[in-house]
């Protein structure tokens, strides 16, 4: 967090909101919303270029950069080839990859910018080539520092503080268990049990 809101990775920071959510798996992930300055203001296209990027690094020229990109944020394989994938919903990717090709990035009136992802850059991953089709949005800085998955997004839109308070208000998950005993007799009762699953890194947050 300091990176962003002290030292201002990606710009002067004059507010910030953030959720630590934790998987099933116990696995943490934060959904953060950085307020930036009026000076720092995404209000163009190169300007957003410079912080963040939707395409594949070169191997040769940052070849730490390239293996990071292309282990923990390129986004499927799915769609029509693959409709079996874990982000596919009645047909559709949920995340809309693949995104379409594009030589320069757009600002969208929805809030959200169409980031630059030309066509040529390939790589190797998930046992087949992708391209910049299928990269998340990151930032370069973040990711050589922490080496993970860290998806950077520009948003001008109130809707994304919506989605963050969300989150920050979402209850946490439940799961109903069931308890029988090892031989099924009929008109025995089963007893169930209302609970939350907490895992191991949020019992000891």
């Amino acid at each position: 967090m300091d990176d962003l809101t002290a030292h201002g990775v990606l710009g002067k920071s004059i507010a910030h909101v953030y959720r630590i959510e934790f998987q099933k798996r116990g696995l943490p992930h934060t959904h953060i919303l950085i307020v930036l300055r009026a000076d720092d203001k995404f209000s163009t296209s190169e300007h957003i270029d410079k912080f963040v990027c939707a395409e594949i690094p070169s191997s040769i020229e940052n070849p730490r950069l390239h293996e990071i990109v292309t282990k923990c944020l390129m986004n499927g394989p799915c769609g029509i080839e693959t409709p079996g994938a874990p982000c596919m919903e009645a047909g559709q990717c949920k995340n809309m990859f693949p995104r379409e090709f594009r030589t320069e990035t757009t600002m969208n009136v929805s809030g959200c910018p169409f980031y630059r992802r030309r066509p040529g850059d390939t790589a190797f991953g998930r046992g087949r080539e992708m391209d910049n089709r299928s990269v998340v949005p990151y930032n370069p800085y973040l990711l050589l520092k922490y080496n993970a998955h860290i998806n950077v997004e520009v948003c001008t839109s109130l809707r994304v503080m919506k989605y963050i308070y969300k989150y920050i208000y979402k209850r946490f998950d439940c799961a109903n268990m069931v308890l029988t005993a090892g031989q099924v007799q009929h008109n025995e009762i089963t007893n169930y049990i209302d609970s939350r699953h907490v895992s191991a890194p949020e019992a000891i947050d």
